[in-house]
């Protein structure tokens, strides 16, 4: 018979590694359209007030262009 204490510690081990693999992503995903976002934000003049547009858009921009490549 399977303990279940072991079945539960080795449950928690084998989905630890994907998760954190996914945090990191969303980090440099983050990144990514933060760096984006600030370009806009210069080409734009750096006129404050449309961080959220920006972000939207960089958003965009990055997976518009991870579709092309």
């Amino acid at each position: 018979m399977i303990d279940p204490k072991i079945s539960a510690r080795s449950k928690a081990v084998c989905y630890a590694q994907p998760e954190s693999l996914i945090n990191a992503a969303i980090t440099l995903a983050d990144s990514a359209v933060q760096t984006r976002a600030y370009e806009l934000y210069e080409l734009r003049g750096r006129i404050d007030g449309r961080a959220e547009q920006d972000w939207y858009q960089a958003e965009s921009d990055l997976r518009a262009s991870s579709k092309q490549a």
